[in-house]
């Protein structure tokens, strides 16, 4: 049996409606993956270490700069903050040193 390359399946095609036809489903399954996809909130004084996704909430491990001049401890945690969209914002919560066991 032979593996073939993407490029290998493309390139036999010869009807360009079999090609669209992929096309088409390749971009429905890159809008498939992205939505699954953990997206990454970037927040100013916080660093993200780790990303996981569970329904329709982010959760992002963070290490928080406190803000105060001078703070020795800064960055603080890594803390678990989660972000989800209510109403079209997106709110944040704070989750905690660990994910809940049905995130994890």
């Amino acid at each position: 049996m032979v593996i073939k390359t993407f490029r290998d399946i493309v390139d036999r095609q010869k009807s360009t409606k079999k090609l669209e036809e992929m096309k088409r489903y390749i971009e429905k399954r890159i809008q498939e993956l992205q939505e699954q996809a953990p997206n990454p909130v970037l927040r100013d004084g916080r660093e993200i270490l780790q990303v996981r996704s569970a329904g329709k909430i982010t959760y992002q491990l963070e290490k928080v700069k406190c803000g105060k001049p001078n703070c020795e401890k800064c960055p603080h945690g890594p803390y678990w903050y989660g972000y989800k969209r209510v109403n079209g914002k997106l709110k944040s919560f704070y989750v905690g040193k660990e994910l809940p066991e049905d995130v994890v």
